[in-house]
């Protein structure tokens, strides 16, 4: 039997003006800055060679628009998005200033925990990974629900998550899993 590789290509969103003034968004929509513009079409121009097969993403405008400016590259594969891709939700803090020394482990009223967050995103790879066997997938998300991802692909505890450092916007990993044995980032 030969040897069987799916590839994960992870992005966050690029920069939003919340971001950069330190709002929580949650699962609010966010707006692009001009930076965050910009990267988007830098980070569109290093994937612009890679063979992908589908790109999801998250519905938020935010990752949609990061989708939209690598799809220019990759216009003959589909983008699809899928609500279980979107960030946590924060609870009382969506649309609020960050408070000072916030701790993500406490949780606040309505935020989403971190165990619901993994069965969404476990649902999400569970559904996808048997259609892309030998495929390279894009996948848009956001910061906190990337660690989550990440975590899965990466077969860590929940209690990993917190001290994971949080991807940069208009970033990305990658992730290969030779033979379902698992991924490792590459």
């Amino acid at each position: 039997m030969g040897s069987e590789m799916t590839e994960l290509i992870i992005v966050r969103h690029g920069e939003t003006c919340e971001n950069k003034l330190g709002i929580c968004q949650g699962q609010t929509e966010g707006t692009l800055s001009e930076d965050g513009k910009k990267q988007n079409k830098l980070l569109a121009r290093d994937l612009r060679n890679f063979k992908i097969d589908r790109i999801y993403s998250s519905p938020l405008a935010r990752a949609v628009e990061t989708g939209n400016e690598i799809w220019k590259y990759h216009k003959d594969i589909e983008l699809q998005t899928d609500i279980r891709l979107i960030e946590r939700n924060m609870g009382v803090l969506q649309g609020e200033m960050f408070p000072d020394n916030f701790d993500i482990t406490k949780p606040v009223n309505g935020m989403e925990s971190i165990e619901f967050a993994r069965i969404r995103m476990k649902s999400f790879l569970d559904d996808i990974l048997p259609l892309h066997t030998n495929q390279t997938v894009l996948i848009i998300s956001h910061g906190l629900a990337i660690k989550v991802l990440t975590a899965i692909l990466m077969n860590m505890s929940d209690d990993n998550i917190i001290d994971m450092k949080l991807m940069k916007n208009s970033c990305y990993s990658i992730y290969y899993s030779d033979n379902n044995q698992g991924f490792k980032i590459k």
